[in-house]
């Protein structure tokens, strides 16, 4: 079905966030129309990438966070 199995997604953590941070996080859905659970893990994946600086380079992330 996937021509790579490795890029089928699973469940991997949760993340706690208070009341305001929800309210950040479901406001960014709410403008960006973006399913919550891929709005997360294009912040995530877009912060991962900074931190170890290739940000810049193409690993097939969407560039939309």
């Amino acid at each position: 079905m996937y021509q790579d199995p490795k890029r089928v997604r699973s469940r991997y953590g949760a993340i706690n966030l208070d009341e305001y941070e929800r309210r950040l996080i479901d406001a960014l859905v709410d403008y960006t129309g973006i399913d919550k659970a891929v709005l997360l893990r294009q912040l995530v994946m877009k912060e991962a990438l900074e931190t170890l600086g290739i940000a810049d380079l193409e690993l097939n992330v969407p560039r939309r966070a």
